[in-house]
């Protein structure tokens, strides 16, 4: 009787194991595991979906013995994929861990399991040949490098969600905070300058598959921003790609990136740079709303902070309409960019730019969303700022009118 009885609790527990792998026919299944995590920490997993580096969250699994499982019966337009693993709660910061890039593919069966809490550099069991090809990337790269990067980007999400979500802080404490976070950026900048010149290095003798293309289109933004002596190789690694990488998003992002640009300051004249509206015709910011004042935001919407400012824009546009217009211009693909628009509301002046963010941004030098550029009624730029905070946009319209009436 107890044989018997056995034998069925293992059919059963065999039945529900292979129940729970079987995979959509037209999607795909991921298995994951992170070990390393506090037991007693309630953590979840995030799934996105990634389309010209503008990620969107399309499922959520709450992490049980650090397990967790994405299922989908349907493949959605995607790039890529992209699971973080972050503390549920207020604040926007709150990650833990990023990465990997999922590459999937109908009937796909993908098991993930991450050595500690560093999914990145995660062992991934997948049939899909462009997740082979990240793999055997990645395996060839310092994992050492990688995890210590993820290390600090978790720490500094921790200071940053403190700093600007933190009740009851001192000035000490936001000025300690502050030069934690600026620490953390400067570790994080040489440990990826170690790690952008291993990837130069595969890139020229490696097959190049969809995570190499994006890692070339990020050492090309690289280049045209902060290590011009990158440039040459990447031309080299440009010249490796088939047509049809070149003619794809990153492709032609890595191109638009080796053609400098000249970046503006404040004083200068706004830059004669076209964009696209709704309607489809061609703007520029030199023609647009002469005798008035203009806010430039520049936008995606997978940047946090970029969201959180739009009912901010949408209320500065009310309240300073007779000496004020604001322009938002998105830096994702255009379809992304009509859905979140619709998404989130946008009622003021809303264009995009179709080289996105190797377009038009990089003429103010700035090297991050949201990205605010205030220009006087005469056209002149008269302040660029990086990042958002709760009642920034506000206070700085209102310092400009409050100068120009004196």
């Amino acid at each position: 009787m107890i044989k018997k009885h056995f034998f069925f609790l293992c059919a059963a527990f065999l039945m529900a194991a292979s129940c729970a792998e079987q995979v959509p026919e037209k999607g795909a299944l991921i298995l994951g595991h992170a070990t390393g995590l506090d037991p007693e920490d309630t953590v979840v997993a995030i799934l996105f979906q990634v389309n010209a580096g503008s990620g969107k969250g399309i499922q959520t699994d709450t992490l049980r013995d650090g397990h967790f499982t994405f299922r989908m019966d349907s493949l959605p337009e995607a790039d890529y994929y992209n699971i973080h693993i972050l503390r549920p709660g207020a604040g926007f910061a709150n990650v833990i861990s990023q990465g990997p890039e999922i590459y999937l593919e109908p009937g796909a069966l993908v098991r993930i399991n991450g050595e500690g809490k560093h999914l990145r550099t995660a062992h991934i069991d997948s049939p899909v040949k462009d997740q082979r090809l990240r793999q055997r990337f990645m395996k060839k790269m310092s994992l050492d490098d990688w995890n210590a990067m993820d290390d600090i980007m978790a720490h500094r999400n921790r200071v940053m969600n403190e700093l600007y979500h933190g009740e009851g802080i001192t000035q000490e404490r936001k000025d300690s905070l502050r030069k934690m976070a600026k620490q953390d950026l400067e570790a994080s900048h040489e440990i990826g300058d170690r790690l952008a010149l291993q990837e130069l290095a595969l890139l020229e003798k490696e097959e190049i598959g969809a995570f190499a293309l994006h890692k070339l289109n990020t050492l090309a933004h690289e280049a045209s921003v902060r290590k011009k002596e990158y440039r040459e190789a990447v031309l080299r690694v440009y010249g490796r790609l088939s047509d049809v990488q070149k003619n794809s998003w990153d492709g032609m992002q890595a191109l638009n990136y080796l053609h400098p640009v000249e970046t503006v300051g404040v004083g200068a004249p706004v830059p004669s740079y076209g964009y696209v509206d709704k309607d489809g015709k061609s703007v520029r910011l030199s023609d647009f709303a002469a005798g008035k004042w203009i806010l430039v935001d520049f936008w995606s919407r997978g940047c946090g902070p970029c969201i959180k400012s739009v009912p901010e824009l949408g209320a500065v546009s009310r309240e300073f309409q007779d000496r004020l217009t604001v322009v938002s211009i998105c830096l994702d693909q255009e379809k992304d960019w009509r859905e979140a628009s619709r998404k989130h509301g946008i009622f003021w002046n809303d264009w995009f730019d179709p080289k996105g963010a190797s377009g038009g941004v990089r003429a103010f030098g700035m090297n991050g969303l949201p990205t605010f550029v205030l220009v006087t009624p005469e056209g002149l730029i008269h302040d660029i700022t990086l990042g958002y905070g709760e009642g920034q946009l506000r206070r700085s319209v209102q310092s400009a009118l409050n100068a120009e009436g004196k």
